[in-house]
C-alpha cells in the first residue's frame, strides 16, 4: 500500500494526526489526562480530559500552553470541535457526557445546565475560573479519538509534505483477508490475517544496482556482513574423539576453562585429579573438549570421550556438500539458537546449517566465519544473490492457458491448442529461472520431482509453494527482482483479455475486473510525488529479502557476544513494580538509545539500569516528587533555593516573609514548590524539576537537551515524563555527554553515581540493582561474568 493511503499513525499510545488530515471534528475522550491539576492544584492523572480557557501562544511559533483549567470531561465523553491552535481544539458542543467543575466535581449551574460559563452554587466570591458566556472551552488532543472518518475515504490522499515515520511507529493493523475459497455465509467471518506489502523501484534501479556493486568492491572487509556459502562448498562435521578421560590416570573433576564457549554442543574443560598423598586437586596436563550434554558427569568424568582440540576443523573438512548458493547475513547467523552456534578457543564463530546436497537431500553441517573453503563475506551493497528477471514479455492470457495445461485443468485437445502459449511462457526468462529452483526441490523419500515430456522441470504454483518451505530455495526465490507491470496501474486490456477464457466463471471474473479497476491508483499518484515512477512497469523487490540484506547485526556485547537486546520481560524481572505498558514501551526505547549512545556492553547497560532503580524508582516515577510534610525540614533542605525562588517571584518580600511562606504554604504543595525551586520568570507556570529516566534538572539542562535533540522540552517540560522515547533519549544524552561509560567499564558504581547524584543518595540501592541487572543482561556469558565478579571490590566503589 502506498504511504499516501495512511490517514493516521499511532505512536507511544497517543494518536498523532498529520496536519493534512482534514474533516475530523468529532472526538471521543479517552485515556488519562496528564495536563490537569487536582483540587489542590497539583498535577496527576485522571480518566478523562480537562477543559481550559483559551490557550496562550508560546515563545516558539506553533507552540501553545494551557490556559486556566475550568472543567472536566470524563472518559468516553464526545465533543464537536472547531478552531485549531497547535494540539488544542475549541469545543463547539458536548454531545455525550457531563462536564463537571475542575475543582469541586459538581455539574455547572443546574442539573440540566452543564456549561463552563455558569458559576457553581456556593461560589459567591468568584474563586472558580470561568470561560466567557457561550464558550465551551478548549481541549488538548493528547489522547482523544475521532469518532467520524475523514471525508474522501477510499480515495488516494497525498499529503502536502512527507509524513515523518520513525522506527517502531505503528502505521496500521493487519487486515482480515477473505476470498471465494474461504468465504462463509453472511455475515462473513474473518478467515486469516494478511498484510499486503510491496517494495518496488523504477527504471533507474538497474543502473543503481550496478553502481552499488561497483562501490561495494571498494569497501573494507569490516563492512562485509553477509556470508556466502558457494555451491560445492563442503561443510565440516565433528571429528571422532581422540582421547578418553581417565584412560591412564583417574580424574576426580572437570572444570570449564575461562575461554570455554557459553553455548554450543562442546565445553572446554580442565581435568583435575588427586595427586599421591594429597587431598588437593591438581590439574592434569592440558585442557580437553567434551560434549556439553555430559555436564552432570563432570564430578565423575572417567570414561568420557574427549577431544584434544576443538572438534570442528576447517582443514580436511569432510562432510555435506552444499548445492545452491546460500546467502546468510551475519544478523541471521548470530540469531541462531545456542545449540547451532559456538565459538572455539581461538574466538572463531561456527554455525550449523541445514543445506541441500547435490542429490536434493537435506543435510546439516558446520561452517566457520574464517578461511572456510568455498565461502566468502560480502557487503550488503553488493546485493549478493539478487538477480533482475524481466517478465514484461509474458502475456497474461498465455500464462493462464499454460496453467490450465500443466495443472491438468485442460483436456488433451485443449493442451494441444494451448501449446503455443505454454511454449512461450516456458521459454521466458522467468520460467527458466524458476526451473533452476524447482529442479533442486527435494521430494518425500529423496526422489526428484517428475519432469515434463520434454525432460524439463514443470514449474507449478504447488511446487513453488513447496520450495518456499526449504530455506535455501526460498532464499533463491526471494532474491529474484521481477520486472513487470504493477496491477495497481496500467492498461486494463491485459486483464480483460482473459474474460473469453473464463467460461462458467465469467460472471465472477467480471466482478473481479470491476474490483481491480477500482483499486488502480497509479495515475492518481504519478507526477505528484517526487521520484515516483511514471510507468507502472517497475522492479518488484521481495521486502523480506531486502530487509534481510541490510539488517544490522544483533545488539551483541563485543566482549562476550551476549545478546544485549532488552525485552519487556527483562525489565519486569529487574524492576518487578514496573507496569506492563511501560515495560513494553521502554524496552523499545532503551534498545534504541543503548545503540545510539554506545551503552553497548554488559557493564554499561547494567550500571545504567542500576541508576534507574533510584532516579525513576525502577520505571515507576518519571518526575521528581516535591511533597514535603514538615516545614522546618523543607526549609533546612532547600533554604538557599527557596530564598532565590521566592525572591524571584516576590522581590519585595522580606527574609522573614520568605521563610514563613516557605514553611507554611509550600509544605505538601508539589506544584507551587516546583515553580519556586525550578521555575523561571521567562516561563511562568512551568518548572524544570528532575524528569525522565535519569532526571534532567534545571532550565539550563532542559535548554541544552532541546538544542541537541530538537525536541522542545523547554516549552513542554512534561514531555520528559510521558513521552517514553524522549525520557529515554534524554537519559542517554546525559550519560554520553558526562562520559559515564568509563566508570561503568571499570565497574565502579560509586563514580557512576557521583556524576548523576553527587550526594551519593541511596548508593547501595543502585549497587544492588546494578548487580541484579547484570545477571539478567549478561545471561552467564564469559568473560564479562568473570570480569564483573572479580572487580566487585571496595577499590571499585562496591
Amino acid at each position: 500500500m502506498h504511504m499516501a493511503d495512511w490517514k493516521s499513525y499511532l505512536e507511544d499510545g497517543r494518536l498523532a494526526r498529520p496536519d493534512w488530515w482534514l474533516g475530523v471534528d468529532a472526538y471521543r475522550v479517552a485515556g488519562r489526562d496528564r495536563q490537569k491539576p487536582d483540587a489542590q492544584g497539583n498535577s496527576g492523572d485522571a480518566a478523562g480530559a480537562f477543559v481550559y480557557t483559551e490557550p496562550k501562544a508560546g515563545h516558539t511559533k506553533g507552540q501553545f500552553s494551557a490556559g486556566t483549567c475550568v472543567a472536566f470531561l470524563p472518559k468516553d465523553s464526545e465533543v464537536i470541535v472547531g478552531e485549531k491552535r497547535g494540539e488544542w481544539r475549541h469545543i463547539k458542543a458536548v454531545t455525550s457526557g457531563t462536564m463537571t467543575g475542575a475543582t469541586h466535581g459538581s455539574p455547572f449551574g443546574t442539573k440540566d445546565l452543564t456549561v463552563p460559563w455558569q458559576r457553581p452554587d456556593g461560589d459567591d466570591r468568584g474563586r472558580v475560573p470561568l470561560t466567557p458566556e457561550g464558550d465551551w472551552g478548549w481541549l488538548h488532543l493528547h489522547d482523544e479519538q475521532p469518532v467520524r472518518e475523514p471525508e474522501g475515504v477510499g480515495s488516494v490522499v497525498i499529503p502536502p509534505r512527507p509524513v515523518a515515520v520513525k522506527a517502531g511507529t505503528l502505521m496500521g493493523q493487519i487486515g482480515q483477508y477473505l476470498d471465494y475459497e474461504r468465504s462463509t455465509p453472511l455475515p462473513p467471518k474473518p478467515a486469516r490475517e494478511l498484510l499486503h506489502l510491496e517494495v518496488f523501484a523504477g527504471e533507474a534501479f538497474a543502473a543503481f544496482l550496478a553502481k552499488s556493486r561497483a562501490r561495494a568492491a571498494q569497501l573494507p572487509a569490516s563492512e562485509r556482513t553477509i556470508l556466502l556459502v558457494q555451491p560445492g562448498a563442503t561443510l565440516a562435521e565433528p571429528m571422532a574423539p581422540d582421547t578418553t578421560i581417565g584412560r591412564f590416570t583417574a580424574m576426580s573433576e572437570l572444570r570449564p576453562t575461562k575461554d570455554s564457549p557459553a553455548t554450543g554442543p562442546w565445553v572446554k574443560v580442565q581435568p583435575f585429579f588427586h595427586s599421591t598423598g594429597s587431598t588437593f586437586l591438581a590439574p592434569y596436563y592440558g585442557p580437553v573438549w567434551v560434549e556439553r550434554r555430559h555436564e552432570a558427569r563432570f564430578r565423575s568424568p572417567n570414561g568420557l570421550a574427549a577431544w584434544n582440540r576443538f572438534p570442528l576443523q576447517v582443514q580436511g573438512a569432510a562432510g555435506t556438500v552444499n548445492d545452491p548458493l546460500m546467502i546468510l547475513p551475519r544478523a541471521q547467523l548470530d540469531g541462531f539458537e545456542g545449540g547451532n552456534r559456538v565459538v572455539d578457543d581461538q574466538g572463531v564463530h561456527w554455525w550449523q546449517l541445514q543445506v541441500i546436497n547435490e542429490n536434493g537431500e537435506r543435510r546439516s553441517g558446520w561452517v566457520c566465519e574464517k578461511d572456510h573453503p568455498g565461502t566468502k563475506w560480502e557487503s550488503p551493497w553488493a546485493w549478493p544473490g539478487f538477480e533482475i528477471v524481466d517478465a514484461t514479455g509474458i502475456r497474461l492470457t498465455d500464462m493462464f492457458l499454460r496453467n490450465l495445461s500443466v495443472t491438468d485443468s485442460a483436456d488433451w485437445q485443449e493442451k494441444r491448442e494451448f501449446a503455443p502459449s505454454t511454449e512461450a511462457v516456458n521459454g521466458s526468462a522467468l520460467l527458466l529461472r524458476l526451473e533452476q529452483t524447482v529442479a533442486r526441490l527435494p521430494a518425500p523419500g529423496g526422489n526428484r520431482p517428475a519432469r515434463g515430456e520434454d525432460g524439463r522441470e514443470v514449474v507449478t504454483a504447488v511446487k513453488l509453494q513447496r520450495a518456499m518451505d526449504v530455506p535455501g530455495l526460498a532464499s533463491e526465490l526471494a532474491h529474484v527482482v521481477l520486472r513487470y507491470e504493477s496491477e495497481w496501474g496500467g492498461n486494463m486490456a491485459r486483464w480483460e483479455a482473459i474474460t473469453p477464457l473464463m467460461r462458467n466463471a465469467r460472471v465472477n471474473w467480471e466482478c473481479e475486473l470491476e474490483r481491480v479497476g477500482k483499486l488502480q491508483w497509479w495515475d492518481q499518484v504519478k507526477g505528484k510525488v517526487e521520484g515516483f515512477p511514471d510507468s507502472p512497469v517497475v522492479h518488484h523487490i521481495h521486502p523480506v529479502a531486502l530487509v534481510g540484506n541490510f539488517q544490522s547485526t544483533p545488539f551483541l556485547c563485543p566482549h562476550c557476544r551476549t545478546d544485549l537486546t532488552i525485552s519487556a520481560a527483562n525489565l519486569i524481572e529487574i524492576f518487578p513494580q514496573i507496569l506492563d505498558a511501560d515495560a513494553a514501551g521502554y524496552a523499545t526505547a532503551l534498545n534504541y538509545i543503548f545503540s545510539k549512545y554506545k551503552i553497548d556492553t554488559c557493564n554499561r547497560i547494567s550500571h545504567f539500569l542500576g541508576q534507574c532503580a533510584v532516579e525513576c524508582a525502577g520505571f515507576t516515577a518519571f518526575k521528581e516528587v516535591l511533597n514535603y510534610r514538615e516545614g522546618d525540614h523543607l526549609w533546612n533542605t532547600y533554604s538557599g533555593p527557596l530564598k532565590r525562588g521566592l525572591n524571584r517571584l516576590h522581590p519585595d518580600w522580606t527574609a522573614t516573609q520568605i521563610e514563613k511562606y516557605a514553611k507554611t504554604n509550600l509544605v505538601y504543595n508539589d506544584k507551587e514548590l516546583g515553580i519556586v525551586l525550578f521555575g523561571d520568570n521567562a516561563y511562568p507556570g512551568r518548572d524544570y524539576r528532575g524528569r525522565g529516566l535519569i532526571h534532567v534538572t534545571w532550565l539550563e539542562n532542559y535548554r541544552h537537551y532541546t538544542e541537541y535533540s530538537g525536541v522542545d522540552v523547554v516549552a513542554d517540560p512534561e514531555r520528559l515524563e510521558y513521552d517514553r522515547p524522549v525520557a529515554a533519549d534524554s537519559a542517554g544524552w546525559f550519560w554520553s555527554t558526562h562520559v559515564i561509560n568509563q566508570h561503568a567499564d571499570a565497574n565502579n558504581p560509586k563514580k557512576v553515581t557521583a556524576v548523576i547524584n553527587p550526594a551519593l543518595k541511596e548508593l547501595n540501592r543502585r549497587r544492588v540493582a546494578s548487580q541484579r541487572a547484570f545477571t539478567v543482561v549478561n545471561k552467564g556469558g564469559e568473560p564479562c561474568r568473570y570480569n564483573w565478579e572479580t572487580t566487585i571490590t571496595s577499590v571499585n566503589g562496591w
